[in-house]
């Protein structure tokens, strides 16, 4: 397969840059009896290269490479001892991210809760500046300000239920619950954008109109409003990789845009040039719109079953590799996201005379160990004893043989049909 092909590449580099014991060349059928709890001695006691050994690898690059290169180089073999690290830590992936979820939980809640405040006080300010002034821009805003409440109160429903399971209704969790909602999220606010085009443009169509006068305290408050999400922004920036903290970090950063550009279109609009106002009312829907729906697009591929990146694979396939002695070949390794986290499906080569007892508890260790890795929802693990029948076998084909693959063979087949 592709990708045990890739992690056999992968491993053989690994083999270059780690120093320590090198993996047996030993047949299978030669080496000792391992059990399914004792890993496959292929560099687990090594070490990775230590700053020393970087300085003097830094000298070598530097005498042997042009300059050109060298950077380039460098960057590989740092990648090398990252990727190394990633193997040598997988035992320990699942304590440290129950640890890790433990330690930041509050501070999670924390940043929802007044993410939701926040936007609570802003859409009050909005509003009050809007109707004050009268101007579009700010009325976009404030228009922006109220979605983000709704859609606050959308994420702050979804959270709630992605961690409250329901065994026989959703056996396998409701993970998948927080796409959706941000997906509602961007749904809403890509109407809410649309709507502002078109009173924009129909006020732009009307022409100069008489607006009440800017005032101080009403765009005062709009800049401590901006105020309040840039801190807002800042905090949630550190926890951005939690979904349910990613999405006010985009909402936060979005609203200074708008409300800052809002704001200053807004007060060239009154002072200046009239028609400044409704275009910049504009200009923040149509960015309200491309963002939100660029962000819905991104939940959409993981909730369709987005491939992991082969890297990832190749750490995958390693994990199975060095579990036990018994398995003698990975055939087959997908990972593909299931929501923000991958379902894995592993096919393992056993021995043929292996008792079934025995190929049992190393699956089934194995299936354990996977789904211990922090971005693993879940694993499925098959033994084989052989591999010289065709994976597709072994499945409904997805994909006919036949299938056109590219935008000129589905334009030849359309002349074709024509001429015919």
């Amino acid at each position: 397969m592709p990708d045990s092909m890739s992690a056999a590449n992968n491993a053989h580099t690994l083999g270059q840059v780690h120093h320590g014991p090198k993996p047996s060349n030993e047949p299978a059928a030669n080496r000792p009896s391992w059990g399914a709890e004792e890993p496959v001695p292929v560099l687990i006691a090594s070490e990775t290269l230590t700053s020393a050994r970087l300085d003097d690898v830094d000298k070598e690059v530097t005498s042997r490479y042009a300059r050109r290169n060298r950077k380039r180089v460098k960057s590989f073999y740092a990648s090398q001892n990252e990727l190394i690290d990633q193997y040598l830590g997988v035992g320990d992936e699942e304590q440290l991210a129950a640890e890790e979820e433990a330690r930041v939980r509050p501070k999670i809640k924390f940043a929802v809760y007044a993410s939701f405040t926040v936007n609570l006080c802003l859409f009050i300010i909005q509003m009050y500046a809007a109707t004050s002034t009268g101007s579009l821009s700010l009325f976009a805003t404030a228009a922006d300000a109220f979605m983000d409440l709704v859609s606050s109160c959308v994420m702050l429903v979804t959270s709630k239920l992605a961690r409250r399971p329901s065994i026989y209704k959703y056996p396998v969790g409701r993970t998948r619950i927080e796409p959706i909602g941000i997906i509602v999220f961007c749904a809403l606010m890509a109407t809410v954008a649309i709507q502002l085009l078109i009173e924009s443009a129909r006020s732009l169509a009307a022409g100069h109109r008489d607006a009440h006068p800017l005032q101080v305290v009403p765009l005062s408050l709009v800049g401590v409003a901006i105020f309040m999400k840039s801190s807002m922004m800042v905090y949630c920036f550190f926890y951005r990789r939690f979904p349910s903290v990613h999405v006010f970090f985009v909402d936060h950063r979005n609203d200074i845009v708008v409300n800052v550009f809002g704001l200053v279109m807004s007060i060239v609009g009154d002072k200046f040039v009239w028609y400044l106002d409704p275009i910049g009312a504009i200009c923040i829907a149509i960015l309200i719109l491309f963002s939100w729906a660029a962000n819905a697009f991104e939940q959409v591929w993981l909730l369709a079953g987005k491939s992991a990146p082969k890297a990832y694979v190749s750490k995958l396939i390693y994990v199975t590799l060095t579990h036990s002695a018994h398995i003698l070949k990975v055939d087959t390794c997908r990972a593909y996201h299931s929501g923000h986290k991958y379902y894995v499906e592993v096919d393992i080569i056993m021995g043929a005379d292996v008792p079934l007892r025995l190929s049992h508890d190393v699956s089934q260790s194995l299936q354990r160990k996977l789904e211990g890795l922090a971005d693993v929802e879940r694993a499925f693990v098959h033994v084989d004893y052989e591999h010289d029948h065709s994976v597709h076998e072994e499945h409904k084909p997805l994909y006919e043989e036949a299938q056109l693959k590219t935008l000129r063979d589905y334009f030849g087949s359309f002349v074709r049909k024509m001429k015919g």
